[in-house]
């Protein structure tokens, strides 16, 4: 398909999508009432309650301080006079959907209590201090930075790739790497009201007892308030529905459900789990939640069945935006969107937790996830540190673990243990720090959830980099020996009007080391382009462009290739790294922050086809008379079938038509096969293109690929 019209079509594909969006929030019986609007905002920086004749400014709720105009880290105190009705005989919760990073909360002068962590929603009983009439509720918020003496070794924020990592303002290496701060409350705020009773859902799991046909439901709940006599619960899902006493624990039978599949793969079905409590005839409260019914498993190899299909994981990973109150489901939906058109049908959610809209899209779309907890290289090793990150794993599952489109988790992205680059860089780096961290997390982990796989860490070994970090490209053509690449990749330059945008200014093409500062500002790494890829510059901008968006696209479209040839041998799962920037920058994305693909987007798109032929090949340049040998390969990731299919290989020099092969062959689902080596038969010096086509039996196109190499003269 051409790419103008292409882009038509997927712009048609979002505006039809973003129609009609259900709800943010779960539906209750209750009074559930939005907060959200203007608030008053001190951003003193002093821990002490402001003053009499502070000087107030005002600000949007939820957003990040930042998106409003503060740059800003430290303390800063947020304020809400709002009327309430309130009374005995009702139950009032205040729910907090985000905030970043501390918070301390007081409602009319009562302190409520306290919150460490920038993902998770938490909830404070307020029926004791809420009044008839105005009330005034208080937020101390604290966002601070972390020390640049603990890079990368010593962090005390759970917060990845939000507080020191490569991808956000400043980079990773620089004091400057923690500007434009990701502070504040950026989840909606609610006050939930209920007669008599409150439900609390605290984990929903979803559980397969007997194959695929039998499964259990298990709720977990808090209930807050007075319990009336003869309460019952009364609970539906789909087709099934049944009554039990009010106890912490309610468990749900369910037979041969309908089962939630990824995209490609059958449909994504979804259910409407409904909890009440009844008295006498009487909600009193009650809770909806949207399940899926699926089994996960991943074998000892790495090898991945969803429902019992086996299933190569093509992916990429993804930092939507840096600040996340910025993302709109109308947003999420269309990254998704672009994904899926590149035959993505996994999104490593890197190195943080993002907001809950993404997961319910990812729900409804059939795009499977892989979750990372927040913890990105070196955390400090104490004990107060080790019991926070342990609390906010299970919040993490707790909170997101209902999502049938997680199939994931990963606990702690390139920990110093495991990361070998540490010991060169810091002088007292320890090789066995954050290791107890780690397995306590996993132990933690798996006491709490036991329907997904689990990794510790995501480890170094997994992160290739050839061409970028160290090797060449042209190394994506070995044999790996491992069965998850969980990053790989290159940068790639925006266009140039995207350029202006990020640097404010007409761009030029660096000259000096000054010229390259704000480049680097925006995370630019010259010495990797220059020295390890050695992408020429060219004498003007717009040749250094196309020089490191062309790397990109032979890198990834080989990258990617390759690991799909190896699909299962050992490969169980790739992710190509980035989707998308993540703030006005020039990182790894193959999409700039503007959501415009740049070359390497295609390349990705290509590679990931679920029908390809494939053309193994090692080298782009030839000596005179060297032999050219291509592996000719025919990779099949979906439940298709085409009996009698044709595979054609046509070697072009320009224009010349060299040589034509045709012969038929069995295209069965899941299949990635090498069919036959081809030989080039020419050995004049020149640039040849191989060209490969896979046809149906009626001699229609179903894929195409090739390959382009340069045959040297004689000397």
């Amino acid at each position: 398909m051409q790419r103008g019209l292409w882009i038509v079509l997927l712009t048609l594909l979002l505006l039809q999508g973003c129609s009609t969006l259900p709800a943010t929030q779960p539906v209750t019986s209750g009074n559930s009432r939005s907060l959200a609007g203007t608030w008053a905002f001190l951003p003193s920086g002093s821990a002490a309650m402001p003053a009499a004749d502070a000087r107030w400014q005002r600000i949007q709720v939820p957003a990040n301080w930042y998106t409003q105009g503060y740059d800003h880290h430290g303390i800063a105190w947020y304020r809400l006079q709002f009327n309430a009705v309130a009374d005995s005989a009702t139950v009032s919760r205040l729910h907090f959907g985000g905030v970043d990073y501390f918070a301390d909360v007081w409602l009319n002068g009562q302190k409520l209590g306290a919150h460490e962590g920038y993902f998770q929603s938490f909830a404070f009983d307020v029926t004791p201090h809420l009044k008839t009439g105005q009330n005034t509720l208080l937020v101390r918020v604290n966002s601070p930075l972390e020390k640049p003496q603990d890079f990368s070794l010593r962090k005390r924020l759970i917060k990845g790739i939000f507080a020191h990592h490569d991808t956000r303002p400043g980079g990773a290496w620089s004091e400057r790497g923690q500007e434009r701060n990701t502070g504040g409350i950026w989840g909606e705020v609610r006050l939930q009201q209920s007669p008599q009773v409150q439900l609390v859902p605290q984990q929903v799991l979803v559980q397969p007892t007997q194959g695929l046909t039998h499964w259990r439901v298990k709720v977990d709940l808090d209930v807050l308030g007075r319990l009336p006599a003869d309460t019952q619960l009364q609970w539906t899902l789909g087709e099934w529905q049944g009554t039990s006493p009010v106890r912490d624990t309610l468990t749900i039978p369910v037979a041969h459900p309908k089962l939630w599949q990824p995209k490609g793969y059958g449909e994504q079905h979804l259910y409407t789990l409904s909890v009440s409590a009844v008295q006498n005839g009487t909600v009193l409260d009650s809770f909806q939640r949207t399940i899926g019914f699926r089994k996960v498993e991943r074998s000892a190899q790495g090898i991945w069945k969803i429902n019992h299909q086996r299933i190569l994981l093509k992916g990429t990973n993804y930092i939507a935006h840096q600040w996340l109150s910025a993302m709109t489901p109308q947003d999420f939906r269309r990254d998704i969107a672009l994904m899926q058109a590149a035959h993505i049908n996994t999104v490593r959610v890197h190195a943080h937790v993002t907001a809950p809209d993404f997961y319910r899209l990812c729900d409804e779309m059939g795009l499977m996830v892989w979750q990372d907890f927040p913890l990105q290289w070196g955390y400090q090793d104490t004990p107060e540190f080790h019991q926070q990150a342990v609390s906010q794993v299970g919040d993490m599952i707790r909170q997101f673990g209902q999502y049938p489109s997680i199939i994931h988790w990963t606990l702690h992205n390139e920990p110093p243990w495991d990361a070998d680059w540490m010991k060169w860089k810091y002088q007292d780096y320890h090789p066995q720090q954050n290791k107890l961290l780690d397995e306590r997390l996993y132990k933690a982990a798996k006491t709490l959830d036991n329907t997904r796989p689990i990794s510790a860490i995501s480890s170094t070994k997994e992160h290739p980099w050839l061409g970028w970090y160290s090797g060449h490209w042209l190394d994506y053509a070995k044999p790996t020996k491992q069965s998850t690449i969980a990053e790989f990749g290159a940068q790639a330059l925006p266009d140039r009007f995207a350029l202006a945008r990020i640097l404010g200014e007409e761009p030029e093409l660096p000259t000096s080391k000054a010229d390259w500062k704000p480049w680097e500002y925006h995370n630019f790494q010259r010495k990797e382009t220059l020295e390890i890829a050695k992408v020429a510059s060219g004498k003007t901008l717009e040749q250094f462009i196309t020089n490191t968006q062309q790397y990109q696209v032979q890198l990834t479209q080989l990258a990617a290739e390759s690991y799909r040839r190896q699909a299962y041998q050992p490969v169980g799962a790739l992710f190509q790294f980035m989707l998308v920037e993540d703030w006005p920058s020039m990182n790894w994305g193959v999409v700039d922050f503007w959501r415009k693909p740049k070359p390497g987007y295609y390349a990705l798109q290509h590679a990931y086809q679920p029908i390809l032929p494939s053309l193994a090949w090692t080298k782009v340049e030839y000596a005179a008379n060297e032999p050219v040998r291509v592996g000719v390969w025919a990779l099949n990731d979906s439940l298709t079938r085409i009996p009698h299919a044709h595979y054609r290989l046509t070697l072009w020099q320009g224009k010349q038509k060299r040589d034509t092969q045709d012969w038929q062959f069995e295209l069965t689902p899941d299949m990635h096969r090498q069919l036959r080596d081809y030989l080039v038969p020419v050995n004049a010096a020149g640039a040849y293109r191989l060209e490969a086509e896979i046809l149906d039996a009626q001699g229609k196109v179903v894929s195409r690929n090739e390959y382009r190499f340069t045959i040297q003269s004689q000397q």
